[in-house]
């Protein structure tokens, strides 16, 4: 007696990846409302990994005259 499988595959096309990354909304918000300097809050990350994500999002975007700065447990974002 044979053993059913346990799985199925179903052919199906993979979809088309769709990137959303909180560190470049972050970015592109602080560019819009025009200030010299904002403290990031509220966010569920921790301080190095938000600094991180913010400068890889900088770097990638190649947005100049933003800085990227933590001071204690607090990140600020801040025009040059």
């Amino acid at each position: 007696m044979a053993k059913s499988k346990e799985f199925e595959l179903v052919p199906r096309r993979v979809p088309v990846r769709q990137r959303s990354s909180l560190y470049k909304q972050i970015v592109t918000e602080f560019l819009a409302i025009g200030e010299p300097s904002v403290q990031i809050a509220g966010t569920d990350r921790r301080p190095a990994t938000l600094v991180q994500g913010l400068r890889k999002a900088v770097q990638s975007e190649g947005t100049d005259g933003v800085r990227v700065v933590q001071r204690g447990q607090d990140v600020y974002l801040l025009r040059t």
